[in-house]
């Protein structure tokens, strides 16, 4: 473009006689001519017709009002979002989930047979705003993959997608037989743990018999027979793994079979208090060795087991038993921790059996409660069903659909009970725990009654009951203040706290 002059404030052509600048340049300088100080803010500004800016004009400005309507749900005048709804009552109309699956099953190309079910199933359990993020989660990635399996949308197999929403796409799925229920990693993980901790020389036969133990559990169960729980089984990989390390410190050993009666009896003697369990477990660990030849003796042939361990917990006095019925027969008390504290002080409950109570284990016309474990139903009590009914009555008015009769913030929206710790807590405002008032039970009816009989109506092992009958008492009732006269074990003034 040779002929033409250069722009003084930039390397353009002029291309103008009259002019020394560019066409983008001369307008900038026309304009920049053009500005005057404002009488308002003293800055080099465009003034109007009054010598101010036009920030000074808006700031004295009144403000214009907001563009608002009347809601047509909570009657309010707000900023009207869509559908005649504030921002407030859009964020929970129940029909939002159901228009959001709807537009986004317009554009999904094909559309999943899963989604009107996926939608129902959120919408019945959760809040309107959080349907839709997990709608809005589950779109994105149909979005990107529109072949993606049911299997493919977990956290676990690296799905994009929230904790919470792969907890709910899991129940769902679950739920309608799509996949199967995820099992607890946490047992394997702790048997792995300490399997690694035991060694190369001793750990084979170790890992071998923990095969065997999971053989067998999945047997019974699939018997319908009895099994032996996950902690159990960790327990005895537990005293292996303290044997294994016991044997290391004395002198180098390369297998089960160098083992010897004297190196048990400086195990066991470490702590007398666990002889009775550690023998039994290496007793049921040499003779399985024995049975797969890996030692040629037992060495725990000649082992005495230890002195079955008596009870040592702490029950409650019966001034204590007398204050928390007071309490949890009274109206004003929450109807959880009624049920609660009823269910484990008269009827001798169980953790696990109170979080596992559904709906429809009670039974009106018999008056009964179905106790998971229990041979038959539980007669109620008039205390314990007012308090069970009530609490019944609660978990149908919070509109749930959780089946157990114990529900949490957390459960509220899914299918499964309450944790362990939420039924101590809520027994926490009246100074005890459900572990305290079941013993003071059990040990008022092993003493009353027959071992076998109380074995039998709380589905029990009648050898575990045994320690409550140990041959020691309270020093107390010893040494009663009137030698000739037999204290009451039900008088107020009994000590039943301390049974060993």
């Amino acid at each position: 473009m040779s002929g033409y002059r250069t722009c003084l404030d930039c390397p353009a052509p002029v291309k103008f006689r009259d002019r020394d600048r560019c066409h983008v340049c001369h307008r900038r300088a026309a304009r920049a001519a053009l500005k005057r100080p404002c009488t308002g803010c003293g800055q080099l500004r465009h003034l109007r017709e009054d010598d101010r800016c036009a920030a000074c004009r808006r700031a004295d400005a009144q403000p214009a009002p907001p563009k608002t309507t009347r809601c047509r749900v909570c009657g309010q005048d707000r900023r009207n979002v869509g559908l005649g709804l504030c921002n407030r009552c859009m964020l929970a109309d129940p029909d939002r989930p159901t228009r959001y699956a709807a537009s986004m099953a317009n554009r999904m190309r094909p559309q999943p047979p899963w989604w009107g079910l996926l939608a129902e199933f959120t919408t019945a359990r959760y809040h309107p705003s959080g349907s839709v993020a997990v709608l809005r989660q589950t779109a994105r990635i149909l979005f990107d993959d529109p072949g993606v399996s049911v299997h493919q949308l977990r956290r676990r197999a690296g799905a994009p997608i929230s904790v919470s929403t792969d907890r709910v796409l899991t129940a769902f799925f679950t739920s309608h037989a799509m996949a199967l229920p995820q099992q607890d990693t946490r047992p394997h993980a702790t048997r792995e743990r300490l399997l690694n901790a035991i060694g190369a020389p001793l750990g084979a036969a170790v890992a071998q018999y923990n095969d065997a133990q999971l053989t067998e559990q999945d047997r019974r169960a699939r018997a319908g027979r009895r099994v032996l729980s996950n902690i159990t089984l960790a327990t005895r990989l537990r005293i292996l793994r303290d044997l294994a390390a016991h044997l290391a410190t004395r002198r180098e050993v390369t297998g089960w079979a160098e083992v010897t009666t004297t190196d048990l009896e400086l195990f066991l003697g470490a702590r007398p208090a666990a002889r009775h369990q550690r023998t039994h477990v290496l007793r049921r660990f040499f003779a399985w060795a024995r049975a797969r030849r890996l030692v040629l003796s037992d060495p725990t042939r000649s082992l005495m087991l230890g002195a079955q361990p008596a009870f040592t917990g702490a029950a409650l006095e019966i001034s204590a038993q007398r204050a928390l019925f007071r309490r949890w027969t009274a109206g004003t008390t929450p109807a959880q921790e009624r049920t609660v504290g009823l269910l484990a002080l008269l009827h001798a409950a169980t953790n696990a059996e109170i979080r596992a109570i559904a709906s429809i284990d009670l039974d009106p016309a018999q008056q009964t409660l179905t106790l998971t474990g229990r041979p038959f139903p539980t007669p109620i009590d008039p205390a314990t069903w007012s308090a069970l009914q009530t609490c019944q009555r609660e978990q149908a008015a919070s509109g749930t659909l959780n089946p157990h009769l114990l529900t949490s913030r957390v459960t509220r929206s899914r299918d499964t009970p309450v944790d362990v710790s939420y039924v101590s807590r809520l027994l926490a405002p009246a100074g005890t725990t459900p572990s305290a008032c079941r013993q003071t039970r059990i040990a008022q009816l092993v003493t009353d009654l027959d071992v076998k009989l109380t074995a039998t109506a709380l589905g029990m092992n009648d050898a575990g009951l045994v320690r409550y009958l140990a041959d020691n008492v309270d020093r107390d009732r010893l040494t009663p203040t009137n030698p000739t006269t037999r204290a009451d074990p039900g008088a107020p003034g009994a000590t039943l706290h301390t049974l060993p």
